[in-house]
């Protein structure tokens, strides 16, 4: 931030996915117009994200409709903002239907953590669904199931968030939760002009609709 500020920039957009980003971007000079990008919807800055608690809690909902009796959850880092809200998604689908909702089990957004958080679930028998709050732990958690032989979706169904563009190569092909990052890019770039031009607005702005692609990775349970 120094050495744009030392460049003369009239604005900036920051990617500011943690809880200490978004703190470091408090202390920043009042007088630069700046927009934060992946902070959730609830930072105390000018900034737009997605929908992350509607988009978990589709997902989960769908889960529920194919005839699971709960949906386990591997979540991205706690200091991850988006992450947090995807975590709020998942909680209050399963407490509208009533299901007390399973210990979420954390991740570092990595297919590596999603692996080997895949094959803890993958020994339990009573685990029919998973939701991954990202497409690359979902990814391992795929790999796992099959090492383990429990095949999805004929045993266990996954759901993943974001729609990566290899999501519908995974094996099977990724039912997921699309983020629209290009309207997330062009909200930033008009909130950022109106503040470059004398906006005063600040706070998180109307975060963007998410979409659940259905693919092959999620189906009813065995009965």
């Amino acid at each position: 931030m120094e050495r744009l500020l030392g460049a003369g920039v009239e604005g900036v957009i920051v990617i500011a996915p943690s809880t200490s980003a978004v703190a470091a971007l408090g202390g920043m000079p009042p007088e630069v117009p700046l927009v934060a990008i992946g902070c959730g919807t609830s930072a105390p800055l000018a900034s737009v994200a997605v929908d992350n608690i509607a988009g978990a809690r589709s997902a989960t909902e769908y889960l529920l409709t194919l005839g699971h009796r709960s949906v386990h959850f591997v979540s991205g880092p706690q200091t991850s903002l988006d992450g947090r809200e995807r975590t709020i998604g998942w909680q209050r689908a399963l407490a509208a239907a009533g299901l007390t909702p399973p210990p979420v089990l954390t991740g570092d957004w990595s297919s590596r953590s999603g692996y080997e958080l895949g094959r803890q679930l993958a020994a339990r028998p009573d685990v029919t669904a998973v939701f991954c709050a990202n497409d690359q732990m979902a990814l391992g958690v795929l790999r796992a199931m099959a090492e383990q032989g429990r095949p999805v979706p004929g045993e266990v169904s996954v759901v993943g968030f974001d729609d990566l563009p290899e999501a519908g190569y995974f094996n099977p092909p990724l039912t997921t939760v699309r983020q629209d990052f290009a309207e997330l890019g062009r909200r930033a770039l008009r909130l950022l002009v109106e503040k470059i031009a004398g906006a005063t607005a600040d706070g998180p702005q109307r975060p963007v609709g998410t979409d659940l692609i259905v693919r092959a990775s999620a189906a009813s349970p065995r009965t």
